[in-house]
C-alpha cells in the first residue's frame, strides 16, 4: 500500500490531466512557473509552441480536450516575459453567454446584439490586460518593479478610463438614423433574407430608439458586410477604442497586442458569423499588425468569413491531423512518442518515481504496449487520457495495486458509458429545437449501424478463407475500423467531435481512390465486445484497414437514404438524397417542380412529432443545466463547487453559479455550506428527484 502522500500526488497528476484547462493551470496554489515545468508540446522540440507565437494571426483547431487552452497557457506565460509583446485572454463562449443573460436577445435585435457584443469585446480585452500588466509587475525584478511601477500606474489608469468611455458610449443619433435609412435601399439576395425590426435602445445617455425595417442579410455579399459594419464601427467609434489602446500600450514601449480567443466553435454558426464579420475581420485586417488573434476552435465548426486564410496560420492538434506521415505505423509511433513525454513530465513533477512503480510492467507486459493501449483508448487526448487514469486510480492504486492493460480497458469502457453516451442518453431530456433533436437521433441510427455492421464482421470473417483473415482465431478478429470515400467524411463530423469515431489514417486504396480510415472509440468496443486495432506478426497486416471487407461506403449510402431527402421550400417537391450531386450542379434548383432556384434543401425522412411523444416537456431542460446534473451523478460523495464543475464542463464558474439558481429552485440540487483547504465553498449535490427525473435506469 502506497502512503497517503502518494496517492494524493497520483490524484494531483490525473486532475492537471482530466482537468486540463486554463484555470487549473493558473491556479493560486500553484507554483507560478507551473505551466512551464507542465507543458508538454505535441510536437517535438515545441514545435506547436514555436508556431502559435509567430507574428501571424493563428487558429488553434482540435476536439474537446486535445489541449488546446494548456497550449493558450503557456503563449500568454511567454508573454509575460516579454518586454514588447503582450496578451488578452477573451472567452467567446463566455462572452456570448453573458451577453444573452443580459439583453435576453430577441432573434431579429441584430443591431443592438452587435454593439453590446462589441461593448463586451473591449471589456474582456482591456480586463485582461490590466490582469496581465499586474501579472507582467509581479513577475520583475525589485529595481525593475520600482522603475515601471509609476509606469504602469499610469498605464492602467488610462485602460480604466477607456472601460469607462466604453461603458457610457457617446452615440451620434443623426449618422445611425441616417445610414440605417440608407441600409434599409440595399437589394439582399433571396435566400436567407430576412427582415429586421429594430427597435433598439442604443445609448444609455440619449435612449435612442431606432423605428424601422432594415434588410440584412447574414449570409449576404462582401459589399453588404462591409456597409454594415461601417455603419456600426463609426457610430461605435470602435476603431477609436482601439486606437486609445494601442497607444497606451505603445506609450510603455509595447509593440503587440496577441488576442486569445478561447472557446470559439462554442457559439452557433450565426453568432461566428457575427463575431468574425464585424469584429474580428476588421480589426485583423485594419490594425496595422499591432493585434494578432490566436483562435481556439474545433474542427469543421469555423466561420472564416471575410479573413483572408492565405494569412493566417492552422495548427490542428488531433493525431491524425498533426502527425500526417506517408507510413501508417510511423503515424501510432509519433502519438505514442508525444504521450510517452506528456506522461514523463508529470509523473516527474507529482511523484518523481518510475511508471513501473505505478504500472504492471513485465516481460509480457512493456511500457510500449501500455502506450499502445493508453493512444487507442485516448486518441492522444490528454483529456480523455486524465479521466481514464483517474478510474485506474479509483479501482487499482487507492488498494495497492497496479495498473493493467486490463484495467485500463475497463476504465476506457467506464469512460465511455459515463461520459460519451450521455450525449445521446440525455437528447429527451434537453430543450432544444425539433430539428436539432431529429439531428441527435439521425447520429444515433448511424452509430447503431456502424455496430452493427462491425458486429456481423467479426462473425462473417471467421469463415471467411483469403488469406488475410484465415489464419486468426475465430470470434477474436478486429474489426473496429473502417473506410470510407474521403467525400462522405462530413456525415461523420458530429460522432468525430462527439468522440464515437475517429479519423485514424488517409491513403489511396487498392484502385487509388483517396480513402479515409476510422475507429470506432475504444470503450465502445470493449462494451460490444468488437475487437479492436490489426493483427500483428506478420507485414500483410499493415494495410489490414483497407481491405474491401471494411469499405462503409454502401452502410452510409444506405443510411442517408433512408434517413434524409431533399425538399423544395416554394412548392414541396421531393427528391431523394442520392439526387444531391445534381442538385449541387444546378444551384438547388427545383429542376422536377416550381424550377426556383435556391429553393432546395436537405430535410430528415422521419420528420415524425410523435418520435419524441414520451418527453414531459415540464422536465425538459437546457444542455448546460442537464451537464451540470450529470457531472453531479458521476461522483456522488465529491464535495463539488462551482469553479470545479466548470472546469468539468469549460465554462465559467459564473456560469454555473446562476444556472445553478435556477436547478435548485426546480429541487434538482440541494446545496451546502462547507471549508475546503481553508475556504467557504457551496457544495453541490443532486437531490432524489433530479436522480428519479434523469438518471434512473
Amino acid at each position: 500500500m502506497k502512503d497517503e502522500s502518494v496517492l494524493d500526488n497520483f490524484s494531483l497528476l490525473v486532475s492537471s490531466l482530466k482537468l486540463a484547462q486554463r484555470a487549473e493551470l493558473f491556479d493560486e496554489g500553484h507554483d507560478k512557473n507551473l505551466i512551464e515545468k507542465l507543458y508538454v508540446d505535441p510536437l517535438p522540440n515545441n514545435g506547436v509552441f514555436k508556431q502559435m507565437i509567430q507574428d501571424n494571426t493563428v487558429f488553434l483547431v482540435g476536439r474537446k480536450g486535445t489541449g488546446k487552452s494548456t497550449i493558450f497557457a503557456r503563449v500568454q506565460e511567454y508573454y509575460r516575459n516579454s518586454k514588447t509583446e503582450i496578451s488578452a485572454y477573451v472567452d467567446v463562449k463566455t462572452l456570448y453567454g453573458k451577453l444573452a443573460q443580459e439583453i435576453k436577445l430577441d432573434q431579429n435585435d441584430n443591431l443592438r446584439e452587435r454593439i453590446m457584443l462589441f461593448e463586451g469585446f473591449l471589456m474582456a480585452v482591456i480586463t485582461d490586460l490590466i490582469r496581465e500588466l499586474l501579472k507582467n509587475l509581479e513577475q520583475k525584478n525589485v529595481l525593475l518593479k520600482l522603475w515601471k511601477k509609476r509606469e504602469y500606474q499610469t498605464l492602467i489608469k488610462k485602460l480604466e478610463e477607456i472601460k469607462s468611455d466604453i461603458q457610457d458610449p457617446d452615440f451620434r443619433e443623426a449618422d445611425i438614423i441616417k445610414n440605417l435609412k440608407r441600409s434599409q435601399k440595399v437589394t439582399a439576395s433571396k435566400e436567407g433574407e430576412s427582415t429586421l425590426k429594430s427597435n433598439a435602445k442604443i445609448s444609455k445617455s440619449s435612449e435612442l430608439n431606432i423605428e424601422g425595417s432594415l434588410r440584412e442579410k447574414i449570409n449576404g455579399s462582401a459589399e453588404e458586410h462591409d456597409e454594415f459594419s461601417g455603419i456600426l464601427i463609426r457610430n461605435f467609434n470602435l476603431t477609436e477604442f482601439i486606437t486609445c489602446i494601442t497607444e497606451a500600450l505603445e506609450s510603455v514601449g509595447i509593440r503587440k497586442l496577441h488576442i486569445l480567443l478561447d472557446d470559439f466553435s462554442e457559439i452557433d454558426y450565426e453568432a461566428q458569423q457575427i463575431f468574425v464579420n464585424y469584429l474580428l475581420a476588421p480589426l485583423n485586417n485594419w490594425s496595422n499588425k499591432f493585434i494578432r488573434f490566436k483562435v481556439a476552435a474545433y474542427p469543421k465548426r469555423i466561420f472564416y468569413g471575410d479573413i483572408d486564410k492565405g494569412k493566417i496560420d492552422e495548427i490542428y492538434l488531433d493525431y491524425y491531423e498533426l502527425y500526417k506521415v506517408k507510413d501508417l505505423p510511423d503515424l501510432e509511433k509519433k502519438a505514442k512518442e508525444f504521450l510517452d513525454r506528456l506522461l514523463k513530465t508529470r509523473f516527474e513533477y507529482y511523484l518523481e518515481q518510475s511508471f513501473d512503480d505505478f504500472f504492471q510492467i513485465d516481460t509480457e507486459n512493456s511500457w510500449d504496449d501500455y502506450l499502445e493501449t493508453l493512444f487507442h483508448a485516448s486518441m492522444n487526448i490528454p483529456r480523455i487520457l486524465g479521466h481514464i487514469l483517474h478510474y485506474c486510480y479509483q479501482s487499482a492504486i487507492i488498494y495497492g495495486k497496479k495498473i493493467t492493460k486490463v484495467l485500463i480497458e475497463q476504465a476506457a469502457q467506464k469512460y465511455y458509458r459515463n461520459q460519451i453516451k450521455y450525449y445521446f442518453e440525455k437528447t429527451n431530456f434537453l430543450k432544444e429545437a425539433f430539428d436539432e433533436k431529429l439531428d441527435r437521433y439521425s447520429q444515433q441510427v448511424l452509430v447503431n449501424l456502424l455496430i452493427e455492421r462491425a458486429k456481423n464482421l467479426k462473425a462473417e470473417l471467421g469463415t471467411d478463407s483469403t488469406e488475410l483473415f484465415r489464419a486468426l482465431p475465430k470470434g477474436r478478429i478486429p474489426t473496429s475500423h473502417f473506410y470510407i470515400n474521403k467525400e462522405y467524411e462530413k456525415f461523420l463530423h458530429s460522432l468525430e467531435l462527439n468522440y464515437f469515431v475517429s479519423k485514424y489514417y488517409e491513403q489511396a486504396d487498392r484502385d487509388g481512390v483517396t480513402i479515409s480510415i476510422y475507429s470506432l472509440n475504444f470503450g465502445l468496443c470493449q462494451e460490444q465486445n468488437i475487437n479492436f486495432g490489426r493483427p500483428k506478426g506478420d507485414t500483410k497486416y499493415r494495410k489490414y484497414y483497407i481491405s474491401r471487407h471494411f469499405n462503409y461506403d454502401k452502410l452510409l449510402q444506405h443510411y442517408l437514404l433512408e434517413q434524409k431527402q431533399f425538399v423544395c421550400k416554394k412548392c414541396g417537391h421531393t427528391y431523394l438524397y442520392s439526387d444531391h450531386e445534381i442538385l449541387q450542379k444546378i444551384g438547388m434548383m427545383c429542376y422536377l417542380g416550381c424550377k426556383e432556384s435556391e429553393s432546395v434543401g436537405e430535410v430528415y425522412k422521419f420528420k415524425d412529432e410523435k418520435l419524441f411523444d414520451g418527453i414531459r416537456k415540464e422536465n425538459l431542460l437546457p444542455e448546460i443545466e442537464l451537464d451540470i446534473l450529470h457531472v453531479l451523478s458521476q461522483d456522488k460523495k465529491a464535495r463539488l463547487f462551482a469553479s470545479l464543475i466548470a472546469r468539468e464542463l469549460d465554462c465559467s464558474h459564473q456560469l454555473i453559479t446562476r444556472r445553478s439558481e435556477k436547478l435548485e429552485n426546480m429541487e434538482l440540487i440541494e446545496k451546502d455550506n462547507e471549508t475546503i483547504e481553508g475556504k467557504q465553498r457551496k457544495i453541490y449535490r443532486l437531490t432524489e428527484k433530479a436522480e428519479r427525473l434523469y438518471f434512473s435506469e
